[in-house]
């Protein structure tokens, strides 16, 4: 039988590349895939190899190559992520979903920036995002903390931004001292502090800057604790009983004396920050090294509350709270004495945060037993307001006639 291996190889070629053409109809084919393929039919049915121009390993490159682009090119992130919610804020990206982001938009996108007024990258640092640029700013560059930023901004306008009418919003700030919460002004029963242990603290405060007593030459016209608490007093006070009266009058001396020992807690909290503050500054003089326990002798009256009383109406009390500072207790110019020395004190292990945390729990629990007393007055006082309600819808009265 004549055969001629040339015109069948050719044969072969002609069905496979139809075969092949016919299953990739609607793909798009590369000219050198096609080859490398026509390539491989041509090895498995002919015993003469033909010339290769590329290799298996450098095709499948190439297909990976063009599919890659193709997604690539699909598949596009926009240049500066609108950041969602309520909050404004950016700390970092971390997880899969900003991995994903990466990886999908190549070289398109980095957290390079630029960014904020410094043009400069996401360094990690925090962040806040302008609602009307929608641009994202350091906070250290546009000198804001993070406490003030996350708790206090209720509309964050850049500096680029700023104009006449178009300005930052602030939330009102909670009405005790230097805290730095938001007030409660958009609840039910709105108040111009962040919590009730706040608004108890306030007000214990100014009940114990008056004075316990009016002053015998009676020349002052200050009102003393009892006269102040007097002026809640109204109309009702007719309506009490006995009872009631007595009930409350020992309400208010129970608030009173908590209010002034909420007023001790707060001066030993301020006495511990000044043994700290001596403690560093021993540090820094070079007297001892980090590793000294730092105790001041003095902080043993912390928590007892006669002690701690008698050291604040004693000479050296009534200096260190006057001047706010904590120096030699014998007066002179000595940086370490009265201060523990020992490197690992077992005694005064962790005095830094554990007398804090004491006075404060301490503080929150008589905040808590003021409100239970407030709470005891509420409700013997709004049963007296009832009585009185009903006496004026109803007109009735008792007279007494004596024969």
């Amino acid at each position: 039988m004549d055969q001629r291996p040339g015109s069948s190889h050719e044969d072969r070629l002609r069905s496979g590349s139809a075969d092949w053409a016919v299953k990739s109809d609607h793909a798009v084919i590369s000219p050198w895939v096609a080859g490398s393929d026509l390539a491989s039919a041509s090895l498995k049915s002919s015993p003469t190899p033909l010339p290769l121009t590329e290799t298996p390993d450098s095709a499948a490159m190439a297909v990976a190559s063009k599919k890659k682009g193709a997604a690539a090119s699909i598949k596009k992130v926009p240049r500066r992520a609108r950041p969602g919610g309520s909050k404004r804020m950016k700390n970092m990206k971390t997880g899969s979903a900003a991995l994903g982001v990466d990886e999908a938009s190549g070289d398109e996108e980095s957290d390079n920036g630029p960014y904020c007024l410094c043009r400069g990258p996401d360094d990690h640092r925090w962040m806040i995002c302008c609602e009307r640029c929608e641009d994202w700013f350091h906070g250290e560059c546009i000198n804001m903390n993070k406490e003030i930023g996350e708790n206090l901004i209720e509309k964050f306008i850049c500096p680029n931004c700023t104009a006449e009418r178009v300005a930052t919003i602030y939330k009102r700030t909670c009405s005790l001292g230097a805290c730095r919460k938001p007030a409660r002004l958009t609840q039910s029963q709105p108040s111009v502090f962040c919590s009730n242990e706040h608004a108890q603290t306030w007000w214990e405060r100014m009940v114990s800057r008056l004075p316990r007593a009016r002053a015998k030459n009676g020349l002052s016209d200050q009102l003393a604790q009892d006269e102040f608490v007097a002026l809640l007093n109204d109309a009702l006070s007719e309506l009490l009983s006995d009872e009631e009266q007595k009930f409350l009058d020992e309400a208010a001396r129970a608030r009173s004396e908590l209010a002034e020992e909420t007023l001790l807690c707060h001066k030993m909290f301020a006495l511990i920050e000044l043994a700290q503050e001596r403690r560093r500054a021993a540090i820094t003089a070079g007297r001892f090294g980090d590793d000294i326990c730092g105790y001041d002798s003095r902080l043993d009256a912390v928590s007892a509350r006669d002690v701690f009383s008698a050291f604040v109406k004693s000479p050296e009390g009534e200096e260190v709270f006057k001047n706010s500072k904590l120096d030699d207790p014998l007066g002179e110019d000595d940086a370490v004495r009265g201060m523990c020395e020992r490197k690992r004190c077992k005694t005064h292990s962790g005095w830094q945060k554990m007398l804090p945390s004491g006075v404060k729990h301490h503080i929150r629990e008589m905040a808590g037993q003021a409100a239970e007393v407030e709470e005891e007055e509420q409700i013997v006082r709004r049963a007296v307001a009832e009585r009185w309600r009903r006496r004026q819808a109803e007109s009735n009265w008792v007279e007494s006639v004596h024969e």
